[in-house]
């Protein structure tokens, strides 16, 4: 049994809700408990002072100790500060833990690069200035970001409360025939009891922050889990059992 831990900021839920509900069919399981860094979501970097560094490493130190297997950074503060910010927290994480490590903005454009896809419609759960510098890190990327969608929700707990009917109904208006993926960015907005659903309605693909850190984690452990009713991100034939991104 393959053990993924997953390393969060205190106020954030993220993949935890979902994940041993995906793994369930596969032979991968979440560390418990998840490991939780006194760190801002979004003001951690791109500097990282030596408090946060030293917050960070004790929180992969802690998974290392229960036997993970891999670890994946859960914060989206990456995606405001670039892949660069994104890869170095990665091997700080890998040096403190000892075990592969990635981050969920990694996670995301490695999905996106591995898929051939090449422009998407970016929805974010805070405001219009955060997904601006969400948006620029895709651009960064050699993405196009078809448009951009900021639901202004100022709190994690704010948006993990969002009810699923309405969320389905938000990400469904903010898709534009130019994308050809919906990425909702950040780990927090209940996407993964919809996102089948929602990939039936669009036709195109839905990655969401806490289902991309699932699939991470699978992909650095080397792991595929048949599991369709969570979304074409864990189908067994879309697996490739690498890791998401060189760093």
């Amino acid at each position: 049994m393959q053990r993924i831990g997953h390393l969060l900021p205190v106020p954030c839920l993220g993949a935890a809700r979902w994940a041993a509900g995906i793994c369930a069919p596969g032979s991968a399981e979440t560390v418990h408990p998840t490991a939780r860094a006194v760190l801002p979501e979004v003001l951690y970097g791109p500097a990282v002072a030596p408090p946060q560094a030293r917050e960070l490493l004790r929180a992969a130190e802690q998974l290392a100790q229960v036997g993970a297997d891999a670890v994946v950074w859960g914060g989206s503060s990456a995606d405001l500060h670039g892949a660069a910010h994104a890869r170095a927290v990665a091997r700080w994480i890998e040096e403190a833990a000892g075990v592969p490590a990635s981050t969920v903005t990694l996670g995301q454009l490695g999905l996106l690069r591995r898929q051939g896809l090449g422009s998407l419609a970016l929805v974010t759960a805070g405001s219009a200035g955060v997904a601006g510098r969400l948006a620029d890190t895709y651009v960064a990327e050699g993405l196009k970001v078809a448009s951009v969608t900021a639901l202004g929700l100022p709190t994690a707990r704010e948006a993990a409360e969002v009810p699923v009917a309405r969320l389905r109904r938000l990400l469904l208006e903010a898709d534009v025939p130019d994308a050809e993926c919906l990425v909702v960015a950040g780990t927090e907005l209940p996407v993964a009891p919809v996102a089948a659903l929602l990939e039936r309605e669009l036709g195109k693909p839905v990655y969401d922050g806490a289902r991309v850190a699932v699939r991470t984690g699978l992909d650095l452990v080397g792991l595929a889990v048949d599991a369709p009713s969570w979304g074409s991100l864990f189908t067994a034939g879309g697996h490739t059992g690498v890791c998401c991104d060189s760093h």
